[in-house]
């Protein structure tokens, strides 16, 4: 895990795939943290890359930099990558600025490895 004063970010496996969890503010000062551990979590996978981003609080033009390199990254290496749980201001951001049609985007971290798996939407409860 690595800890900024406003940014963490842990990487774990979710369903075989490559879980990263920023939380706080991804800006100027905090995004090389997000964007080595974008890439540690892309080189070794072959499935995917799953970003919970339900715990970010801020996201800047540096962030989204990170976040349109990591997609580059995962494409060349035939990863796919899902962005679940962004809150309203950072969808906002994405959205603004076009890149929110660049990724995958599953409403929630439950409904992603489904969503991988079956190209369905959310499984039922069993």
């Amino acid at each position: 895990m690595s800890t900024d004063p406003e940014l963490t970010v842990e990487i774990t496996e979710q369903g075989g795939y490559s879980l990263v969890v920023p939380a706080g503010s991804i800006d100027f000062h905090t995004h090389p943290a997000l964007d080595e551990h974008l890439a540690r979590a892309i080189d070794p996978t072959g499935l995917a890359v799953i970003a919970d981003m339900s715990g970010v609080t801020f996201c800047d033009s540096s962030g989204l930099a990170v976040f349109a390199r990591a997609r580059r990254r995962a494409d060349a290496r035939g990863v796919t990558m899902v962005i679940v749980g962004m809150p309203g201001r950072v969808e906002r951001v994405f959205s603004v600025t076009g890149l929110d049609r660049a990724f995958c985007r599953r409403p929630g971290l439950r409904t992603a490895p489904h969503w991988l798996e079956t190209g369905a939407g959310v499984p039922s409860a069993s």
